[in-house]
């Protein structure tokens, strides 16, 4: 069956050259079809040392992650081509960047959890037709939704088709309390062990290690112990990263544990990982991204207030003028 492709619209830019600007673009003339593109660098690596291109891989997200602003305003999923297109319109942006580039990754994740459009598999099966570069580097982050077992075993195929080396897959944990897990990933998910057992098969020597990604918020439990009981640390690296902080995670009341008086604990936490032979990556990232707003549906949640108040200023205009002429 062949899907129709709407044209892309782009609805606006914003942020800072040197670290990250989003573009919000539009699929069509629906707004539900709306996406955010991040175009970015990591500092101080230039873009020909370094770029990262993050594409949204469905309008809005079904998950309902509580401190994600893309949460439960789901509208379908973009098609194979609007999700390359989205590639297409960040390599646009700096012509012949691609082919002088070191490293080049195209993130299949925010907005969206990717492994609940098939699109994206075939996606990333292209991806080298359309990316023109010898350092092209293909990522996902997932949630690992359940159900969704012949989706990652045809990403597992095309990982070692194309990308084998250069493949990121990174698992967004969160915590390493089941019960917190459920909470902060209200769909249901693999449970910690099945990550693992995925993550064996998915990991061969000369690969990335997989990533478990834990944004580290108060009240959320995470234990080294667990995570050296269940993961090896040949195949698995562990990520800590901040809390967002997008308006849905400050509605919920979630706040990052780093740089607050839990900040020993998760340094001896992080020491015992280390211990354990793992890989431990504290990423902070750059302050400026906060200020950007390019976590995930920032751009798209900010620009739909924009899109509503206009509105509503244009319906109050003509009802005034209407009030004005029949006075």
């Amino acid at each position: 069956m062949t899907v129709k492709k709407r044209e892309m619209e782009e609805i606006n830019v914003y942020g800072d050259p040197e670290v990250a600007e989003v573009g919000v673009v539009r699929f069509g003339d629906d707004d539900r079809h709306t996406v955010e593109i991040v175009d970015g660098l990591t500092p101080p690596q230039t873009r020909e040392e370094k770029w990262v291109i993050n594409i949204s891989t469905q309008f809005g997200c079904p998950v309902g992650c509580p401190f994600c602003d893309a949460a439960l305003r789901y509208a379908g999923n973009p098609s194979t081509e609007e999700l390359l297109d989205e590639v297409r319109w960040a390599l646009a942006r700096h012509p012949g960047a691609a082919e002088r580039c070191a490293k080049l990754k195209v993130h299949f994740a925010r907005m969206g959890e990717p492994s609940l459009n098939d699109a994206v598999l075939e996606a990333m099966d292209r991806l080298p037709d359309v990316v023109d570069s010898k350092g092209l580097w293909c990522c996902v982050a997932s949630v690992a939704p359940r159900g969704r077992d012949a989706w990652f075993d045809r990403l597992l195929e095309i990982k070692e088709r194309h990308f084998y080396g250069c493949f990121q897959l990174q698992f967004s944990v969160q915590s390493t309390n089941e019960s917190n897990r459920d909470r902060l990933i209200p769909m249901a998910h693999w449970r910690l062990g099945e990550l693992a057992e995925y993550g064996s098969r998915f990991f061969r020597e000369g690969d990335r290690k997989v990533v478990l990604n834990f944004a580290l918020a108060r009240d959320v439990e995470f234990d080294s112990r667990v995570i050296a009981e269940i993961y090896d640390p040949a195949q698995f690296a562990v990520k800590l990263t901040p809390v967002n902080p997008t308006a849905a995670g400050k509605e919920n009341g979630f706040e990052t544990i780093l740089r607050s008086e839990r900040d020993r604990q998760i340094s001896d936490a992080c020491t015992a990982l280390d211990a354990e032979g793992f890989d431990v990556v504290l990423s902070i990232g750059d302050e400026r991204e906060d200020e950007i707003g390019s976590n995930c549906g920032q751009a798209v949640r900010v620009e739909r207030e924009l899109s509503e108040d206009r509105e509503k200023s244009s319906l109050q205009v003509r009802n005034g003028r209407a009030v004005s002429f029949s006075g």
